[in-house]
């Protein structure tokens, strides 16, 4: 692939030792001084059953974004007290950004009618969308895209944690088709599309209400070969969104933008209904933008309480590309202690639901699509019940905001990140 162009990656440690994510030959990435990362090390991702997802993020930078509290305004939590913003206030974006709250009961997403969540208790969503009976999908909220395509905000993803386990891949997507989690998010490197494609093929569900999501690792003649690859493994005609996994799938910003455009080539065929990346960071997706006929759709990070980015978020809403978040439960299954326990568990018992379909929410309510995993049959249809059951206020969503960014933790990729880089 030749060397790396160091002011392209800023992040990447090129001491010539490969970087080794994942067990087995699969998910081995690096030969060599090109994309070689960290001192030798083995980072072991995916512990545990419940949102262990893939190791994907090359992580977000820029200067800490800074949420707009009334004058003087302190949330200084503790359990035992409530919380100190009220549940009217709302939270806003600037105008043309993507993702802006309305000021009335119910927060909308995009520029349209996508996406728009009752106060009720019972959630509604929205006019125009589609709401799934409980003897077919998940009752789930969609956002629309800058393509004009909606993709349903709450994802299945087996993930690494299922790595080496083609079986364990198989019966979770099964189970998480037959509960309604009918958004499905795969890769390539995670060695899942084919057990995937099994259990659609073994679910019944028509694939017309299926969305499926995978990506593009590594690209060994074209992009092209590598979809088709994609599609067989699936056993599918097309997907409803292909990324492009990480930036480092391209040596050389040019080499970038002509990826770009193969993908470009890809939805324009129409077996790819929208396209997008993942692990991006501002500078890569202007090396896109500078050449794009068409803008990335989404761009698929870690994202939780404790790792909110700074500029790379505004930068999606001045571009109009969406956001997705995976490892939202980060801060459960990795983090703990930290200054959002207290506040997860009173909003928990609040609404009657678990913490971390607290957590899950705090991402839907910003208009970020959530990418969770779990082996649980019961987990499944806890979320399946618990999740259009209550919203978060703008308020509440506002102070879970703040708590986390008093306590900084990435769950991926932090052999390469210093400790303290919230970028």
């Amino acid at each position: 692939m030749g060397s790396i162009d160091s002011s392209f990656y800023p992040s990447s440690n090129s001491n010539g030792q490969a970087q080794s994510y994942g067990s087995g030959p699969t998910n081995s990435y690096g030969t060599g001084p090109t994309n070689s990362y960290g001192s030798g090390q083995t980072s072991s991702y995916g512990s545990g059953p419940t949102d262990a997802y893939t190791p994907r993020q090359m992580n977000s930078y820029g200067s800490e974004q800074t949420n707009s509290y009334s004058s003087g305004q302190q949330s200084p939590y503790s359990p035992n007290q409530p919380s100190s913003y009220s549940t009217g206030q709302t939270s806003s974006y600037s105008p043309g950004q993507h993702g802006s709250y309305s000021t009335g009961p119910s927060n909308s997403y995009g520029s349209g009618p996508v996406s728009s969540y009752s106060s009720e208790p019972a959630s509604s969503y929205g006019s125009g969308q589609k709401q799934a009976s409980p003897s077919t999908g998940l009752n789930n909220p969609t956002l629309r895209l800058n393509d004009g395509n909606e993709i349903p905000m709450l994802a299945f993803g087996p993930g690494s944690v299922f790595s080496g386990q083609p079986d364990q891949v198989f019966n979770s997507a099964l189970s998480a088709i037959r509960n309604g989690f009918y958004h499905l998010d795969v890769a390539e490197v995670d060695g899942n599309e084919q057990q995937l494609g099994s259990a659609i093929r073994q679910s019944g569900v028509p694939r017309s209400q299926l969305f499926i999501t995978t990506k593009v690792w590594t690209v060994g003649t074209t992009v092209r070969a590598a979809f088709d690859a994609s599609l067989e493994r699936l056993g599918l005609d097309y997907v409803d969104l292909y990324l492009v996994n990480w930036p480092q799938i391209a040596d050389k910003p040019d080499r970038l933008q002509q990826i770009w455009a193969e993908v470009e080539a890809i939805k324009e065929s129409g077996r790819a209904r929208s396209i997008g990346v993942s692990n991006f960071l501002p500078e890569h997706l202007d090396v896109i933008l500078r050449s794009a006929r068409v803008k990335p759709a989404i761009n698929q990070i870690e994202y939780h309480t404790y790792l909110q980015h700074g500029n790379l978020i505004d930068f999606h809403r001045q571009h109009g590309i969406a956001t997705a978040a995976y490892a939202p439960l980060t801060p459960i299954t990795k983090a703990r202690p930290g200054p959002i326990d207290g506040i997860f568990l009173q909003l928990a018992k609040k609404y009657g639901v678990t913490e971390a379909d607290i957590a899950l929410r705090w991402v839907i309510d910003q208009g970020i699509v959530a990418v969770t995993s779990t082996t649980s049959e019961e987990r499944l249809q806890s979320l399946r019940r618990n999740l259009p059951s209550f919203q978060l206020t703008p308020g509440e969503v506002q102070e879970i905001s703040y708590l986390g960014k008093q306590k900084h933790f990435r769950g991926f990729f932090n052999d390469i990140f210093d400790a303290g880089d919230r970028r």
